[in-house]
């Protein structure tokens, strides 16, 4: 990894020429129209069912000296015949970017998987399934490794440049004993501004403060405005990626007829099936003013007050209970004592 990440420089160049796993449709060998080159996952590890992320992207967690497989599956979707390399490659995560190296790049993942086949000539419009190995040598050290499993298909295009088409899945391979690292995020402020143009955005301060990386998405919804105004809710702007120990901010754009406010901002934010929301009351500039930085805060949770209610409805019941069952031993008693006195 280390090899890697000096060498991030050139690397962008190569990175640009890489569509992100995300928009490759996942679990289906259904070709998109128009897509051209595209790979895509076809299965996803047990352990990680509920995570949508890894619907998408190859993520796992496993011990040195393991080895494991995935399906799948490369689609021509041009009107040509094409031949195809297919290899894995190291990546690292920059500025808040996935980037994916270069076949010749160095790095742990390069070197411990492999796609069978290696090469296919694809017909046009044909999908065709492949198959994804990684071994991780049994003294490969604890961390998170970060990789894509790329198709290249060959040079195109008239004139003296040539582009390669080169599209990858995202790999996130976690390696050490016991379980998997834990994830978490927090969002320390929410910067309102307003563009020249009067667009207003709401950015948001994110830090990974877990052991595995993060891929962010989420939403904005603002409440409590002028004479009592609603809006959203404002999808956050996708592609962003925290590092372990990263910060990075996370944009949302919001519609030009917003007006400043104040407002009850609530902005919701999660990577997989990890969620934290925050809000704040804030207030936009005037279009082409200085930005304004409001401290976010926490917002619970809906299972914390759903276990509240839970928990008061059940001393209700069992006060009802305890009632009935004190008023009905005081009637057997009151019937009881006429009896006995005759």
């Amino acid at each position: 990894m280390r090899s890697f990440r000096r060498s991030i420089a050139p690397i962008l160049l190569a990175g640009a020429l890489v569509a992100p796993a995300s928009r490759v449709s996942a679990q289906t060998t259904e070709p998109r129209k128009g897509a051209g080159l595209g790979i895509q996952l076809l299965e996803a590890p047990v352990s990680e069912r509920d995570d949508p992320r890894a619907r998408v992207y190859v993520i796992d967690h496993v011990q040195a000296g393991a080895s494991f497989t995935r399906r799948l599956g490369i689609t021509n979707d041009t009107p040509n015949p094409l031949h195809t390399e297919l290899y894995v490659a190291p990546a690292a995560i920059d500025g808040g970017a996935f980037i994916v190296g270069a076949r010749t790049d160095k790095g742990e993942l390069a070197t411990w998987g492999s796609i069978d086949p290696t090469s296919a000539d694809l017909k046009s419009r044909e999908t065709r399934d492949v198959t994804l190995r990684i071994t991780v040598p049994k003294n490969a050290s604890d961390g998170e490794y970060y990789g894509g499993a790329v198709v290249e298909g060959a040079p195109q295009g008239g004139g003296a440049v040539k582009v390669a088409p080169r599209v990858a899945i995202r790999i996130y391979l976690s390696v050490g004993t016991g379980s998997a690292p834990k994830s978490d995020f927090t969002v320390s402020t929410l910067r309102a501004a307003r563009a020249a143009d009067g667009t207003p955005t709401v950015t948001a301060t994110v830090k990974n403060t877990g052991q595995r990386a993060l891929d962010m998405s989420g939403e904005l919804v603002l409440d409590d405005g002028p004479a009592g105004l609603k809006a959203g809710p404002f999808a956050a702007d996708l592609g962003t990626t925290l590092g372990i120990g990263d910060t990075e901010p996370v944009r949302v754009v919001l519609d030009k007829k917003i007006p400043n406010g104040p407002w009850k901002a609530k902005l919701t934010l999660r990577s997989g099936t990890l969620e934290h929301a925050v809000s704040a009351t804030i207030t936009f500039p005037d279009a082409g003013g200085d930005a304004r930085v409001f401290e976010a805060r926490p917002v619970k949770g809906k299972t914390f007050w759903g276990l509240i209610a839970l928990l008061l409805l059940l001393a209700v019941l069992l006060g009802l209970l305890l009632w009935w069952w004190r008023r009905r031993k005081r009637d057997d008693e009151d019937e009881e004592e006429p009896a006995l006195a005759r």
